[in-house]
Order: structure tokens, then C-alpha cells, then sequence
């Protein structure tokens, strides 16, 4: 009997903790609060397990969702992988395609991509709509809204587009998949831009992680990206 009745105090204390973990789980932020300090946050999203995300404050309000900075992470990867995420979120990462279209088709968002060179220059693209399709759809980059920035536009190509891989040929080229190549992206007759290519250190190199409207060379490789979202009622 004094077992029963201690293994029944330790079930009942369980369930309290489990209780509490999960009215903790309902009370996290479905997005990077606005003003608050650079860091890791737990983001919970409806259907989804919570998980770690990078939070920008500048421009504030931001979650990171892909970050290339050292060529640490290998970007060449499954279908699954883009699917879920990967990668160190204090690093180079990739929040994954499930989680984008979970945040995107909540609210509007919006998307804002920094670019950096091997010499040191930096860029920004700014897009006022973005919003990523189900895996039905292919995650679908199914808007953008305005483009504004000063690297150029070269995401609205590919707008309409599904996700490839180099295990899933979405893209619209008919003898090869422009994965292989260019990396995993939202390829037409492949990119204009391809964040997830190689990594190049010193910044040069073909299939490499390209934003053509920038530079307007092919081998040339950029050596930092971050992209992000926030909600639009920022």
C-alpha cells in the first residue's frame, strides 16, 4: 500500500509539472519579440514543437531563419532536412521550410535579407509580403509584395516557384535539376539568387551563394547572409 500511494504522489506530481510545462509551452511568442535583445528565444507555433530561433534587434523585431557566415554547415542537403531545419542556431543554420509556411500563413510577414562580400561591403533586399506555400504545394515561394533595398531584386524570379533539392526537382528546367548546381533554392530556369550554394571563403567560385542583381557576376560568391521575417504589424 505505501508503494501505491508513493507511485501515485509521483504520478500526480508529473502531471503537475507536465501541466506547467505545457501552460508554459501556450504562453511563448509565435515570433521574435519587438525590442528586445539580440538572442536565442523559444518560438512556439500552433501544430509545432517550440524551438530556438535567433532574434535580430536590429532591424528589430526580426527572426533569423537562414545564416551563412563561415561555410561551417553543409547547405547540400536532403529535402527532409530543408523540410525540418538544420544546422547551430548561434551559427549557420536554417529554420526550416514546415516552420516558414506555419509563420507566413498566420500573417503577413515580412522578408528582409542582408548581404555581405570577402571585401567587406554590405547589402540589404526588403521584401513587404512574403509567404511560403504548405509541402502539398511544394513550399511554394508564394508571395514576395514589394520589392525595396539596395542589392537589387533578384528574388521576384522565382516568385510562384517551388523548393528543390538535389532529391526533389521542382524547378522548370527540363534536362537538369538547377539544384545540383546552385543549391537548394526557389528555382525557375534556376536563379537569379541562390543563398543556399557553396560556401567560398575567399569569396570566388561557381555554384557559390549568389545575389546577381548585386555584383552581376556569376563567380562571385557572397561570404555572409542573413535572412529574415517579423510580422507585418510591426
Amino acid at each position: 500500500m505505501t508503494q501505491i500511494k508513493a507511485i501515485e504522489k509521483t504520478k500526480s506530481e508529473l502531471s503537475s509539472q507536465l501541466s506547467e510545462l505545457q501552460k508554459t509551452d501556450e504562453n511563448l511568442p509565435d515570433s521574435c519579440p519587438n525590442g528586445s535583445p539580440n538572442g536565442i528565444y523559444q518560438i512556439k507555433l500552433r501544430g509545432l514543437e517550440p524551438f530556438a530561433a535567433p532574434c535580430a534587434s536590429s532591424p528589430p523585431g526580426y527572426t533569423v531563419i537562414q545564416r551563412r557566415i563561415d561555410g561551417s554547415e553543409n547547405f547540400n542537403r536532403t529535402w527532409n532536412d530543408y523540410k525540418s531545419g538544420f544546422g547551430n542556431v548561434s551559427g549557420e543554420f536554417f529554420i526550416g521550410l514546415e516552420k516558414l509556411h506555419r509563420m507566413t500563413e498566420a500573417r503577413p510577414h515580412e522578408l528582409y535579407i542582408k548581404l555581405g562580400s570577402v571585401n567587406g561591403s554590405t547589402s540589404y533586399a526588403q521584401y513587404d509580403d512574403f509567404m511560403i506555400g504548405s509541402e502539398e504545394e511544394g513550399y511554394e515561394l508564394k508571395n514576395l509584395g514589394k520589392y525595396s533595398g539596395e542589392a537589387g531584386d533578384s528574388l521576384t524570379y522565382s516568385k510562384n516557384q517551388m523548393f528543390s533539392t538535389f532529391d526533389r526537382d521542382n524547378d522548370n528546367h527540363s534536362t537538369v535539376n538547377c539544384a545540383d548546381d546552385d543549391g537548394p533554392w526557389w528555382h525557375k530556369l534556376c536563379s537569379y539568387s541562390a543563398l543556399n550554394g557553396k560556401y567560398f571563403k575567399y569569396g570566388q567560385g561557381y555554384g557559390g551563394i549568389n545575389w546577381y542583381s548585386w555584383h552581376e557576376d556569376w563567380s562571385e560568391s557572397l561570404t555572409f547572409v542573413e535572412m529574415m521575417i517579423r510580422p507585418k504589424s510591426f
